[in-house]
């Protein structure tokens, strides 16, 4: 089994710093301006083609698979997918989990938006944890949210973990993710 490790929101930061530590150092003890953010853009640009090109949002190439809004929009009405992963990119994905049936101690689903946006529907009497990160982006929660960088948790007023339970893991990158509670 191949074991895959994601970058973190921590490690991502760490990285941006020292290389704009490292810019720093080179300007100063070398003279030589060196565009850091210019850079950092173009690899994270790169990274992102490189990430729909060898299918690692989990599709192979530029149309929507069912769960997956690429460049168009989708509406999921429901249900939890096999995957359990939700992909907006340049899109927008509608996901109604109104009358969604919690059969298992903890169900986690993964809603990502880059340069998209998704919608999150919720009863309001679904037991929910929401981990939420946003890079240049926007993740709004049902009580406030994680806006241009940073991490928010939720959870719902009537949480138990003693109970059956949903975890979302929303990230958005360049994009924004709307949770409301019906």
């Amino acid at each position: 089994k191949i074991k895959t490790m994601k970058m973190g929101v921590g490690i991502f930061f760490g990285i941006i710093i020292i290389l704009v530590g490292i810019s720093i150092l080179i300007k100063v003890i070398f003279k030589i301006d060196f565009p850091i953010f210019k850079i950092l853009f173009g690899l994270f640009l790169i990274y992102l083609g490189a990430k729909f090109i060898f299918g690692s949002f989990g599709f192979s190439n530029f149309r929507s698979s069912g769960d997956d809004a690429i460049f168009n929009e989708v509406t999921i009405d429901g249900k939890i997918n096999e995957k359990r992963e939700y992909n907006a990119v340049f899109g927008k994905a509608t996901i109604d989990l109104r009358d969604i049936e919690l059969t298992e101690k903890v169900t986690k689903i993964e809603v990502n938006a880059v340069f998209g946006g998704c919608v999150i529907r919720l009863n309001e009497q679904t037991l929910v944890k929401i981990n939420a990160d946003a890079i240049f982006g926007g993740v709004d929660l049902p009580e406030g949210g994680a806006g241009g960088f940073g991490s928010s948790n939720y959870e719902s007023d009537n949480f138990d973990e003693a109970r059956n339970y949903l975890v979302i893991q929303a990230s958005a990158v360049f994009g924004g993710i709307e949770i409301n509670r019906y």
